[in-house]
């Protein structure tokens, strides 16, 4: 951010969060803060010195050495993370089996039932198809054929 646009709102959320010092801010916030409290430091001044405060009040409070076995105690039992699993979701085993069982058995019965088709019905259905679409004489020959 550029000290243009900051706002006053983001300077004081940021003085009440991260205190009065402005090096302990976000990087990228740093010097716009210090551009804005450098051109109106009054505005700011009952926030800093509220911050100043509380940062002495917590640098006063003494450091808490942790014992070691304590320290380990509470790792261990701290929640362990998920193991990762190669696939999130699986399908259940009898989805894809009965997938293959139904393409199997239409398949067989698909091969059980096909007839086989002569010559002679091959060039039938193949005049039945032209006649019908109009590409064939197939039509007047019925008409000579009709009785008049």
């Amino acid at each position: 951010m550029s000290a243009r646009n900051i706002t006053a709102e983001r300077l004081l959320a940021l003085i009440e969060t991260y205190g009065a010092d402005v090096d302990a801010y976000p990087e990228d916030e740093r010097d716009s803060a210090r551009a804005l409290l450098t051109a109106e430091p009054q505005t700011f001044a009952a926030a800093v010195e509220e911050a100043r405060s509380l940062d002495m009040l917590l640098q006063a409070v003494p450091a808490v050495d942790t014992p070691a076995d304590l320290r380990a105690r509470l790792i261990d039992s701290a929640p362990k993370p998920a193991k990762a699993a190669g696939r999130r979701w699986r399908l259940p085993v009898w989805i894809p089996a009965g997938a293959i069982a139904s393409l199997s058995l239409g398949l067989f019965a698909g091969m059980s039932v096909a007839q086989t088709s002569t010559p002679a019905q091959e060039d039938q259905a193949q005049q039945l198809v032209y006649a019908a679409l109009g590409f064939d004489t197939y039509s007047m020959d019925l008409e000579d054929e009709a009785p008049q």
